[in-house]
């Protein structure tokens, strides 16, 4: 990676050392848990806004149809999760590591991120407007629709990913890197300032800037 581009500044992303099992059922009223394996758990219906998990494991868990508004995920492992529609809007997310699993609809408006990875994971629509990104690396991820409008992003990488269509009307971006990501369709051109794209990318694009800058090719 050349010297220009700031990659994403991770952690070593190690499994939590969880002491017991969890029950997104029974948390604490408090709504906050530590060191817990919540595994092939299923929280429809449970009200997981403001909730707290720090240092848990989430393995094969079903979080279609849980309110997860502000819900904070720090120095956790969240795998193979599926959800139709994951609703967790304004949510926290740091030093964490999202692999496998399918959504749907990934509805995570607002949300901040900070030293996260995703990887090997199947994402329908990804709803970032308004996030706040940052050392941020996407691997193996294919998305249909990655709609970042709005949001900030800085050091954030995509390796071997594919996005069908990216949206980045209003974002501000540095130090994104989206050479690793095979792109279909861009909407919000103009934002791209910040980002990396490789030659080919760049090629691909030619008929977008110019539709943008309302140039005639002939």
């Amino acid at each position: 990676m050349p010297a220009s581009v700031k990659a994403p500044r991770l952690p070593a992303f190690k499994e939590p050392a969880t002491t017991g099992s969890g029950d997104l059922t029974g948390l604490e009223t408090d709504g906050r848990a530590e060191g817990l394996l919540f595994e092939s758990d299923d929280a429809a219906g449970v009200d997981l806004e403001d909730a707290v998990f720090t240092e848990c494991i989430f393995r094969s868990v079903s979080l279609q149809g849980a309110p997860m508004a502000r819900v904070t995920f720090g120095d956790c492992r969240i795998e193979e999760v599926n959800a139709p529609v994951l609703e967790a809007p304004d949510s926290g997310w740091w030093n964490t590591a999202v692999v496998g699993g399918r959504i749907g609809s990934a509805e995570l408006y607002g949300a901040t991120f900070r030293s996260v990875k995703f990887e090997r994971a199947k994402l329908g629509y990804l709803n970032l407007r308004r996030a706040r990104i940052k050392d941020v690396e996407f691997r193996d991820v294919h998305i249909e629709e990655l709609d970042a409008g709005g949001a900030n992003l800085e050091r954030v990488t995509f390796i071997d990913c594919t996005i069908d269509t990216l949206a980045l009307n209003g974002a501000k971006l540095k130090d994104v890197d989206l050479r690793g990501a095979r792109l279909r369709t861009l909407s919000g051109i103009t934002a791209l300032k910040g980002a990396t794209v490789s030659y080919e990318q760049l090629l691909d694009l030619a008929p977008i800037l110019a539709n943008e800058l309302g140039l005639r090719v002939e």
